[in-house]
């Protein structure tokens, strides 16, 4: 049974890791000093050359070797009580280790594995919620089909959870401007995240508001971000799942970030992703709820949605239809300045598809998604099977 490691925090830690992991067949990987960028949500290793990333740095290396490997560690320091961006962003760039096709399994909607299961584990230092990171390894390994190896601490750790600093109080009343950051790390012309915020403003619009958006995905707009950030009162920041929690481009953004502001602010989160079951951004969800205060915000809730696939994938109709309801909730957050209301509650839909649901989806519905990736991928020049295996 091999077990890969894959280590940000440099050899220093080589043998206190093996002390852990007691595996005999294993290899330690330290990727302090490989060059490995931030996964950018292209779906190219879904859509165009499946299984193999576009962007050529010292991943592709990893990949091949996670192809042979059946359990993965991944070391890392922490902030905001989870892992720090580095360690994020290696499970980030792990999606051509899954296929573009959905499916069940375990009852919840998935995406396909591309070659096998895969356990993985997490070892940490620094100040961080055991709960939180076992919770962390569990969704993710179920996500590839295998089991989590557990999460264990590096030498001595305060046992801290991320919500440690005094909340603040909720600033109410109307948001009459609101400051918005894109935290997707995909281009903003090709933005999912960029189609919804542009349906959301038109609500802000109707209902008097103004706004500004800045895009972490153009490294120029950070330090314009990180003043707005401090000056201004409603904060937005809008999201695409990546593999549980934030896109390691964003953790990257918001590690740059003070704590101490100049004026009280409210942080309101959207969260959107491709599975349209609220279950699969409740960790996520759980990480924000306490993270404004780690800034001196108060929290001002996170409007979660799900089906964004077909913003990319659909037909303009299509796509027209999945952005629509955002409008509505823009003139809401307008007139009450954050999520905390019923309607953004409802707004998520279903928390897990019934049974027979599921079974009626998986005869009638998936077929049809998935033969339309299948058709957006040949768009695309791809010429091989969704399901290819290019790396055995």
């Amino acid at each position: 049974m091999k077990t890969l490691v894959l280590n940000t925090l440099g050899n220093d830690y080589t043998e206190q890791i093996k002390a852990l992991i007691k595996d005999k067949e294993i290899e330690i990987i330290d990727t302090s000093g490989m060059k490995i960028a931030h996964c950018m949500g292209c779906n190219q290793c879904w859509l165009k050359m499946p299984g193999i990333c576009a962007i050529k740095d010292d991943y592709e290396e990893i990949i091949k070797k996670l192809v042979e490997t059946e359990n993965l560690w991944i070391v890392s320091d922490t902030r905001f009580g989870f892992l720090d961006y580095k360690g994020k962003r290696l499970m980030d760039r792990i999606m051509p280790m899954l296929n573009m096709t959905i499916g069940f399994r375990d009852g919840w909607m998935r995406h396909e594995v591309r070659y096998h299961p895969l356990n993985i584990g997490l070892l940490y230092k620094g100040d961080a919620d055991q709960a939180i990171m076992e919770d962390w390894c569990k969704r993710t390994a179920a996500n590839i089909g295998g089991h989590s190896l557990g999460a264990k601490a590096l030498g001595i750790n305060a046992k801290q959870s991320v919500g440690e600093r005094e909340a603040m109080p909720v600033i109410t009343g109307r948001a009459k401007h609101v400051f918005i950051i894109n935290g997707s790390p995909r281009v903003a012309k090709f933005s999912n995240t960029d189609k919804i915020i542009h349906s959301f403003v038109k609500g802000l619009e109707e209902a008097g508001s103004t706004w500004e958006l800045h895009n972490l995905s153009s490294r120029k707009e950070w330090e314009t971000a990180r003043e707005a950030f401090l000056t201004n009162k409603h904060i937005l920041i809008a999201f695409p799942l990546y593999v549980e929690c934030m896109p390691s481009m964003m953790l990257e953004f918001l590690e740059t970030l003070p704590s101490e502001r100049k004026q009280p602010a409210l942080l309101s989160f959207l969260l959107h992703g491709g599975m349209e079951e609220g279950n699969e951004f409740r960790f996520c969800e759980r990480i924000l709820q306490e993270l404004p205060a780690q800034f001196g915000c108060s929290y001002g809730g996170t409007l979660i949605h799900g089906g964004s696939f077909g913003i990319r994938t659909g037909e303009d109709a299509v796509k027209a239809k999945i952005v629509a309801p955002y409008e509505k909730m823009g003139r809401l957050f307008a007139q009450n300045g954050n999520f905390l209301i019923p309607e953004a509650k409802k707004f998520t839909g279903p928390e897990q598809y019934p049974w027979l649901v599921r079974k009626m989806v998986s005869l009638l519905f998936l077929k049809k998604v998935n033969k339309g990736f299948e058709d957006f991928a040949k768009s695309w020049g791809c010429t091989r099977p969704l399901d290819d295996k290019p790396y055995n």
